[in-house]
């Protein structure tokens, strides 16, 4: 099986994942797995290079459907050579040559950006 597809057909794209529903993941997070903690350092500035966008994805052959990803159509997201320019870790190379960003580790720098504005916000309250 190279595909899968949950309440809705498989796509053809090799290693692709549909569900019409809600994907529910838990990843380990507990902090007595974890060492050499520390916190984001200037999660602000890197947060406003990025940009959230609107783009449509560009029509794609069969072969590159199957190879490369099946979206079509509008959609919201990044680009990803803005965020491995700040968070490489957040950015995979794929084996197309494309590259991929793990949204969900996203999340950690957002909550840290919005730390740092926040005590921004405070000492200007103040």
């Amino acid at each position: 099986m190279h595909c899968l597809g949950v309440g809705t057909a498989a796509s053809t794209t090799a290693g692709e994942i549909r569900a019409t529903n809600d994907i529910t993941a838990y990843y380990s997070s507990d902090e007595r797995l974890k060492e050499n903690i520390q916190e984001l350092d200037g999660a602000l500035d890197k947060v406003k290079a990025l940009r959230g966008v609107t783009f449509d994805w560009k029509e794609l052959s069969d072969e590159q459907k199957e190879t490369i990803h099946s979206h079509e159509g509008h959609d919201i997201g990044v680009i990803a050579q803005e965020v491995q320019a700040q968070y490489p870790e957040l950015v995979t190379e794929r084996e197309h040559g494309h590259l991929a960003v793990d949204y969900s580790k996203l999340t950690a720098v957002l909550i840290q950006a919005v730390k740092e504005l926040s005590a921004k916000v405070d000492e200007l309250q103040k």
